[in-house]
């Protein structure tokens, strides 16, 4: 894009502020990320970070022990960041990891802190967008932005997380989050019906997640060898890179669909948001699609909204390059919560 510049603090009017440590976390449908974050002058630090995708592991809280276990630290706040939508009662049940209900009063009376909180993982994605460096950001689609507009931020990974960031009036920032990677995925012709026709033999609805996340990448890709009448092999998503690159039929297929179909929902989310500042697609299958959604036909589908089509002519779109950004932001949403 670029991304939004930086501002010399992370919070307005704490530049002098050191923080306690916070333990912070990633959590999706594979991997659980766990972290120590502190802010000195308006800046963000993580240590001690471990990453655990042992599927065994069968809870966050006894995720928490594990690490608290193996660092000795002894934090008295805590911030996970998790993927799924927050109940009323504040707590949350992953959407593709099949854990008990996370409850964040659990946690906190468990490990003896002050306070433990949750929030949705794309929440902290979101938030962690201004605190990191223009150097981590893979342009897309270059062109001029509004620099105070809403930011929309998505992408595929486990499954499809989307949040809008907004600047508030005090210099700071504000996140809303939302479910759309369970929007409908709208096929553009013919042959992409077809896909998702196969594809929702038992699914009454077929999610824009279902074409794009890593989740769905095998099925998507037995669907077209279903329509190639090719029988599927037992590929690993660089296998299927691989073969792409090498400009073999099916896997090629694979890749132009799913990244023609990533940028046409990400189209329609910047359309409904008034992202005019710019979009981020994060997470690591679009680190992965990079080559993909630079293409010809995924940049028109990105753009061609009609008579709307002008409102994202502007636009640009970059991938955010980092592994540790949802803790980023996690910290940061910890940190704004405690100085409020």
């Amino acid at each position: 894009m670029p991304p939004p510049e930086r501002v010399s603090s992370a919070f307005p009017g704490c530049e002098a502020c050191v923080s306690k440590p916070v333990l912070v976390g990633d959590v999706g449908g594979t991997k659980v990320r766990l972290g120590l974050a502190t802010s000195s002058l308006g800046h963000i630090s993580l240590d001690d970070v471990r990453v655990y995708s042992d599927p065994s592991i069968p809870s966050l809280s006894d995720a928490v022990d594990l690490y608290l276990k193996e660092t000795g630290e002894r934090p008295s706040s805590a911030l996970f960041a998790l993927a799924g939508p927050i109940s009323e009662d504040g707590s949350i049940r992953l959407t593709n990891r099949d854990w008990p209900q996370v409850v964040p009063d659990e946690i906190r009376s468990r490990f003896g802190m002050r306070s433990t909180r949750i929030v949705n993982d794309f929440a902290a994605m979101a938030r962690a967008i201004p605190e990191i460096p223009k150097s981590d950001f893979e342009t897309v689609i270059e062109s001029r932005n509004a620099p105070d507009g809403p930011i929309l931020v998505t992408g595929p990974g486990t499954g499809m997380g989307v949040s809008t960031l907004i600047r508030s009036v005090t210099g700071g920032w504000r996140v809303m989050t939302g479910e759309g990677g369970h929007a409908s995925f709208a096929p553009h012709n013919t042959r992409e019906a077809a896909i998702r026709d196969i594809i929702g033999r038992g699914h009454p609805h077929v999610s824009v997640e279902m074409i794009v996340s890593g989740r769905w990448l095998m099925p998507v890709y037995r669907a077209i060898c279903e329509l190639e009448g090719t029988a599927p092999e037992d590929l690993s998503p660089q296998d299927m890179l691989d073969r792409a690159d090498e400009g073999e039929a099916i896997c090629l297929e694979v890749c132009t669909f799913r990244a023609n179909a990533l940028m046409g929902a990400v189209g329609d989310a910047a359309l409904i948001t008034g992202a005019n500042a710019g979009v981020v697609l994060t997470g690591g299958v679009a680190e992965r699609m990079v080559k993909w959604v630079r293409q010809p036909d995924a940049i028109k589908r990105f753009h061609e909204r009609g008579p709307m089509s002008p409102f994202l002519e502007h636009t640009p779109v970059s991938v955010l390059m980092h592994d540790e950004a949802p803790l980023i932001g996690a910290a940061a949403l910890a940190i704004e919560i405690d100085n409020v």
